[in-house]
């Protein structure tokens, strides 16, 4: 698939990030795999649990869209939230599979235009965004999207300063 990276964060979250060869120019494995550490401990998650975060294509987002959500279209971010007994993905032990998350890399690059921003930066929000959700977050009422969305910039915002930027 491409390149990625896999490590521990708060708690011993079990976070492996994969990045789709088409995508690595916009996105550091690492940094993303600690973003979604520092989102999980600014939540308050003590427990291990694991997640996984891939960055794609809109090719394959539309494909996922389609055949889970019945969306014909590419979207921005999909989040799958998976019980430890679900298959399909990996378990930490003692710990709660929390889920997948899939970020396309085209659309953020096409939104961070839109918001006079980078791709990087969309990807984390986007990311930020897919943590929140399989933290039990939703953004289905324009009240809940907006709360949400807040938290995003405010969990970004903290984590951009802890990198000096």
């Amino acid at each position: 698939m491409g390149r990625g990276a896999r490590g521990a964060g708060p708690g011993g979250a079990d976070i492996a990030v994969t990045i789709a060869p088409a995508c690595a120019p916009l996105a550091d494995a690492g940094d993303l795999r600690d973003l979604a550490a520092y989102t999980l401990a600014r939540e308050g998650a003590t427990d291990p649990v694991a997640l996984a975060l891939v960055l794609v294509d809109d090719a394959t987002i539309h494909d996922l869209n389609r055949r889970f959500l019945g969306h014909d279209e590419p979207t921005d971010v999909i989040t799958f939230a998976l019980a430890d007994d679900a298959g399909g993905g990996f378990v930490t032990p003692g710990g709660a599979t929390l889920g997948e998350i899939y970020i396309s890399c085209e659309r953020a690059a096409a939104q961070s235009g839109e918001w006079g921003s980078d791709p990087a930066r969309e990807i984390r929000f986007l990311a930020i965004h897919g943590v929140l959700h399989l933290l039990g977050w939703d953004d289905a009422a324009d009240e809940d999207r907006a709360r949400m969305l807040a938290r995003q910039e405010a969990i970004l915002a903290g984590w951009l300063a802890t990198r000096g930027g």
